[in-house]
């Protein structure tokens, strides 16, 4: 019976593994109840660890057997912990993968001997592993009793378009006998799950009625299936940060008049994902391409269509870019963009096109995390956007709200055509101008909890600029200044050409012709003065100026904290002198 006992807590232990995903969720046999633990935090946008308690009533011998469990969108795990390594290859010891810990209880009646049933509990680990089947984001592996108890559980994302929402699905069957001996079977019931799962990343959203856990559960005496429900509480939806940034590049063919472009949005790890996107862009700097309808794809599931460009995304939660294609959809009368991602992301979104406004808005987008999305628009015959090159600038506009909903950014981008004649650059300044009298800015732009103001530029068009600035972010620790065309760093003069007010030079070099300046320590705020022998100026960009065809010069300006984040600000400056 010892030995009984013993194999009742293995298959006890294997069920909670299959139970526990990624996320807390519910199971029942002939009734179940669930309860959460939501004691460890439950604001939005952070990590918290959720405690859940699974209690069964069987009847008889019955037992669980098909569980699906849907968890609400935005309740997620990190897939990225130790650098992806829990996805290539199965650890299940030590804490490197483990995800969460529980106890589990089970009744059996051992071969008969007795006819009262047997509680027993044990303790068990969880792990995430690497996925066990095409198509799964990743496994999920118990341990208990010194090795890996059961089959791998499978886990899914849920489909754009599904009526749960966007987010993780389990699909399980559960076993409810116990070979014993090798002879004969023990009957078992699962009757409880306790368990506390580490790190959950919250949703973003904090609707007035909360989101829920939901599950469908039969039994094996019974396939009706029974719904389960427990409501997830979130708070602080408007104490997350909201501040997207937006970049446009832009390149018109050498041979046709259309034009391959970039738009990028990107936002720090913590910050609430965005719930609809809007790009728009100016009429006189690219224009529709007619001829794009032949790109046209009436519908996606027939595999013959034929992408106009591609699509990627970086989630800090998962260990490496999603990428994707772009497809002009809808129909003559109402045009669509739609980005499609194959698994284990299976996402679409439609952004409508608006040819009256040049506009494309993306509504009800995923609440998953996203630090970088780049959609490029390939060029080419069937391209959707073409340039006359009479306005190569102009300034496209991102209008992004948050996932919850309560607040808005319009974030501003200006570049300019490459390609077209006279177009120094196609870097885009997705921040306002900076500019002022003799250069200088009389205002501060600020993106990213990044400040740029005082910008200088002097001596262009003399052949010797020099270039100030002044910076104010919480702890700077190294920054990097980009040049653009016309304009370059010398190697052997960069080092003697700088000074810093507000902190001391730890070294100075020159990186794929960036400046990377690194301070001796931490600062919150410094003015990089940049002197005319640390620069060069090529005769063509010296003609432009002298010939007052130059209004404005772009610069991209990063900074590095002594936490290891970056940012990058692109700003310009006017009015040079």
């Amino acid at each position: 019976m010892t030995r009984a006992l013993c194999r009742l807590i293995v298959i006890a232990a294997a069920v909670l593994a299959g139970v526990a995903a990624l996320a807390p969720v519910a199971g029942a046999s002939t009734s179940a109840t669930m309860t959460l633990n939501q004691s460890a935090g439950r604001a939005a946008g952070s990590t918290a660890n959720l405690g859940l308690d699974l209690k069964f009533t069987n009847s008889g011998t019955d037992s669980p057997h098909h569980l699906t469990i849907n968890l609400p969108p935005g309740l997620l795990a990190n897939a990225s912990i130790d650098g992806g390594a829990c996805l290539k290859t199965a650890n299940v010891s030590g804490t490197t993968c483990r995800v969460g810990t529980g106890t589990v209880t089970a009744t059996a009646d051992p071969v008969g001997l007795l006819n009262l049933p047997v509680p027993v509990s044990v303790s068990v680990s969880f792990y995430l592993v690497p996925p066990p089947a095409p198509g799964d984001l990743a496994g999920l592996a118990v341990e208990g009793l010194g090795e890996q108890i059961g089959s791998t559980g499978g886990i899914r994302i849920r489909p754009s378009g599904d009526p749960d929402g966007v987010g993780v699905t389990l699909t399980l069957t559960l076993p409810d006998q116990l070979p014993v001996l090798g002879i004969n079977a023990a009957q078992i019931s699962l009757t409880e799950i306790n368990s506390t799962f580490d790190g959950l990343r919250y949703p973003a959203t904090c609707p007035s009625t909360p989101a829920a856990l939901t599950a469908t559960v039969d039994s094996y005496a019974d396939p009706t299936l029974h719904a389960l429900a427990a409501p997830l509480s979130v708070t602080g939806c408007s104490a997350l940060s909201y501040s997207p940034a937006f970049r446009v590049t832009a390149t018109r063919d050498s041979g046709d008049r259309q034009v391959s472009l970039t738009t990028t949005v990107t936002q720090a790890a913590t910050e609430a994902p965005s719930r609809s996107v809007s790009l728009a862009f100016p009429t006189t700097t690219l224009a529709p391409n007619l001829a794009s309808i032949k790109a046209l794809c009436l519908n996606l599931a027939s595999a013959t269509c034929h992408p106009v460009g591609s699509a990627t995304a970086t989630s800090p939660l998962y260990p490496k870019a999603l990428t994707g294609q772009a497809y002009l959809t809808g129909s003559t009368s109402g045009l669509a963009l739609t980005l499609v991602f194959p698994s284990p992301f299976p996402l679409t979104l439609t952004g409508a096109v608006n040819l009256v406004t040049n506009a494309a808005t993306f509504t009800g987008l995923p609440d998953i995390p996203l630090t970088n999305l780049a959609v490029t628009l390939a060029g080419g015959a069937e391209g959707l956007f073409l340039s006359t090159c009479q306005a190569p600038a102009g300034t496209a506009t991102a209008t992004l709200t948050d996932q919850n909903g309560d607040r808005t950014a319009r974030v501003p981008a200006t570049f300019t055509v490459a390609g077209c004649p006279g177009a120094a650059t196609s870097s885009s300044l997705p921040t306002a101008v900076a500019g002022g009298a003799n250069g200088s800015t009389s205002h501060g732009v600020t993106q990213s909890g990044v400040t740029f103001s005082r910008g200088r530029l002097i001596g262009l068009g003399s052949g010797h600029p020099a270039l100030s600035y002044r910076l104010t972010a919480s702890k700077l620790k190294s920054l990097t200044v980009a040049l653009p065309s016309g304009l370059r760093f010398l190697r052997h003069r960069a080092r003697g050409s700088v000074s810093l007010g507000g902190g001391r030079i730890g070294s100075v070099k020159l990186v794929r012709g960036r400046l990377v300046i690194n301070l001796r320590r931490t600062v919150n705020a410094v003015t990089v003065r940049i002197g005319s022998g640390a620069q060069s100026e090529t005769p063509a960009l010296r003609r432009r100026v002298r010939g007052h065809r130059v209004k404005r010069v772009p610069l991209a300006v990063a900074v590095a904290y002594a936490s290891g984040r970056r940012t990058t600000l692109h700003v310009e400056i006017t009015k040079l002198r």
